[in-house]
């Protein structure tokens, strides 16, 4: 009996045994994503997501071609895509293929080049462009550095660790965000995703300090980011990077230790037209779900829901198995045409669809044709009157646009009648027709008028003394003599200029005097007058060139004279002109909005003040610069301010530094002179109401 029992219950056992392996058999490991990035130095990071942790696979290197082989046994595929495009580094694509037992991966490169694959987890990753084929499975940590991380958290990582050193924010540009990771090496993994309305930077290998594990609230910069999340997991980090509501584009690069991420921020039309970039197709959704039906039917499908005429060229057939989900007619029909080496015409309402040789070779020959019609087409002759322009200058335009028929045709330009005579075919007729019609218009003239003002203020102060004495016994008389000039406080022979002590009046012409004279005794004159002068004068010179032009035509205008100079050169006297004049030379182009772009040169000659070994002074005033005005507005295009001051004392040496007294043996002169040059312009645009009847 106890026998029976222990047969029973070993048989039990294997039972259970063999339904755990079976069990075990039977749950196959599943490949879930599969993504790349771009790293330093050329390198691809090649990143393969499961739902349970993959084994180590089994890979090989081929040459000719340059790829590597990988497989991994028990994996199954749950990709919907059996390509993956890269185009990055080395590497050109990746490959996956299913076969029984195992999921084989193949690493195209467009050279042969070093990798190294790890797993970390649910995944496993391939370096490419590292080193040699090495495979290692990343150590996980043992239960005591397990320990002693959670008991102090804010350890310092492993020297050999990548470790985040951190985590900036700054705006640049016009509205721009940017985020700036600083890292301790370039060795971090990189994976960049967007979901949902979050930028989320995965650093693989990149340790994160508990100091930086926060949230930093930058929406006061007013750029599209409004949040930064940073997170670290183990020896992984997240950074996620929450912006607003409002569209924007960024754009992520590294250089050496540095991640940079950009957010600048679009308009709506920007938008709108970076997603049709990205997503051209705009025909209404349709769902295609076939299993080897013939490929006619599905062509006609589509032509009917896209509700137009259906032409299959005879040697479309065949059969196509398909599933598209929710997929816009106009993508469904290129998928299908590019699968099967199709192409398609669409004229008016109607879709042609044929082999893509067969149409080249179609439009080929209607080329052809087209070309042999134009060499038979009978040559016509026409007269076209030229309305707004010279006709020889719209010949010109006409054979640099090459639209007069090589060989066969003929152009003659009359600019008495402002006639061409064209001898070609009709269909070149119709063409220069149309053209001239473009050319040939009433061209706009614009007035612009220049005002240069010149303003020109100066003081002078001039204060100075003149005294002496003098000795004569012909009076008795003793007092004080007032008058307005040193010469008359004598009462019969008064000191001539010559017998002064200080001479130090004012030079100016016609200055204010005060003289005094004391006779204190009766041979003897004690004579002082003080004389001051102060002159202002002001002056201003306004000059107002103004021309009219046509848009795009260059036009001066001019006005001066010719100062001769004397010029001594080996000994020969020559005579030399210099011209003074007042020039305005303008370019302008009218833009949209009625503004008016102008290219300026503006001159102002005059004459100095001074002279130099006989020669006269010019002195120049020119501005050249390009503006753009609204019509009929003013804008000052520059000005120069120039102030001169100048200050002269002349004084007896010793006897004019005395305080006080020292005044009586010193002359002062102030002068000051201030210039000011203005330059405005003001184009308008003539129409009608401008016109002078």
């Amino acid at each position: 009996m106890l026998k029976q029992s222990f047969s029973h219950l070993a048989g039990l056992c294997l039972a259970l045994l063999m339904l755990s392996v079976a069990s075990t058999a039977s749950a196959e490991l599943l490949l879930k994503k599969a993504n790349f990035v771009a790293l330093p130095g050329k390198k691809v990071e090649l990143r393969f997501d499961f739902d349970a942790p993959p084994p180590l696979p089994k890979s090989y290197q081929i040459d000719q071609p340059s790829r590597i082989v990988m497989d991994l046994w028990g994996v199954t595929s749950d990709l919907t895509e059996k390509n993956l495009a890269v185009a990055t580094g080395v590497v050109k694509g990746v490959s996956f293929a299913q076969v029984e037992g195992r999921l084989r991966i193949v690493t195209n490169l467009f050279e042969s080049a070093g990798y190294r694959a790890f797993t970390d987890q649910n995944s496993l990753f391939v370096v490419i462009g590292e080193g040699d084929a090495t495979i290692t499975e990343k150590r996980k940590p043992t239960k005591l550095e397990q320990a002693k991380a959670a008991a102090n958290p804010d350890a310092k990582p492993d020297p050999e660790t990548t470790r985040i050193t951190g985590i900036d924010f700054k705006r640049v540009g016009e509205g721009m965000g940017r985020v700036v990771i600083s890292l301790s090496d370039d060795k971090a993994g990189v994976d960049i995703q967007e979901e949902g309305n979050n930028v989320v930077v995965n650093l693989l290998g990149a340790s994160l300090s508990r100091a930086l594990e926060q949230r930093v609230d930058v929406q006061d910069f007013a750029t599209p980011v409004l949040f930064i999340d940073s997170m670290g997991a183990g020896e992984n980090t997240t950074v996620l990077v929450k912006p607003g509501a409002e569209p924007y584009n960024y754009l992520a690069y590294q250089t050496g230790t540095q991640l940079v991420l950009d957010f600048k921020p679009v308009t709506e039309q920007e938008n709108e037209e970076r997603q049709k970039e990205l997503f051209p197709y705009s025909g209404e959704p349709i769902d295609l779900n076939f299993q080897d039906v013939e490929l006619r039917s599905v062509l006609q499908i589509i032509a009917e829901v896209a509700e137009l005429n259906l032409v299959v060229s005879d040697e479309v057939e065949g059969n196509i198995t398909l599933r598209l989900k929710n997929v816009p007619w106009d993508q469904a029909l290129d998928i299908v045409l590019r699968t099967e080496g199709l192409d398609k015409r669409v004229l008016g309402n109607v879709l042609l669809v044929a082999k893509a040789e067969e149409i080249a070779k179609r439009e080929e020959q209607e080329l052809e044709n087209s070309k042999k019609i134009e060499e038979l087409a009978p040559l016509q002759t026409q007269y076209i009157q030229v309305d707004f322009r010279k006709a020889s200058e719209m010949r010109t335009h006409l054979e640099d646009a090459k639209l007069i028929t090589p060989e066969r045709g003929f152009i003659m330009a009359d600019d008495e009648t402002n006639v061409l005579m064209v001898r070609d075919t009709e269909k070149a007729l119709q063409e220069i027709r149309k053209t001239l019609r473009k050319f040939d218009v009433e061209v706009q003239q614009v007035l612009i008028e220049a005002r240069l003002v010149t303003a020109r203020s100066s003081i002078t102060k001039d204060l100075g003394v003149k005294w002496g004495f003098g000795y004569e016994d012909i009076d008795n008389g003793k007092g004080i003599i007032l008058n307005n000039s040193i010469g008359g406080v004598d009462f019969a022979n008064p000191p001539t200029t010559a017998g002064l002590a200080v001479d130090l009046g004012a030079t100016a012409a016609n200055p204010t005097s005060f003289a005094i004279g004391i006779k204190p005794g009766a041979s003897s004159l004690l004579a002082l007058e003080l004389s001051a002068l102060q002159s202002d004068g002001q002056a201003e010179i306004i000059s107002q060139p103004k021309i009219v032009t046509m848009n795009g035509k260059t036009a001066s205008i001019e006005s001066g004279r010719e100062i001769p100079f004397q010029t001594v050169e080996d000994g020969e006297v020559k005579i030399e002109f210099k011209d003074v004049v007042l020039r305005l030379e303008v370019t302008p182009r009218i833009n949209p909005g009625d503004r008016i772009a102008m290219d300026l040169l503006i001159k102002q000659d005059s004459l100095g003040d001074t002279t130099f070994n006989g020669q006269i002074t010019i002195d120049n005033n020119e501005l050249v610069t390009s503006v753009v005005v609204p019509d009929g507005q003013t804008i000052v295009l520059g000005g120069v301010f120039q102030n001169e001051t100048s200050e002269t004392i002349n004084k007896t040496p010793l006897l004019g530094d005395l305080p006080v007294l020292g005044n009586l043996f010193r002359n002062k002169e102030n002068t000051g002179v201030k210039t000011e040059l203005l330059i405005f312009i003001t184009p308008k645009l003539i129409r009608e109401s401008l016109s002078i009847n």
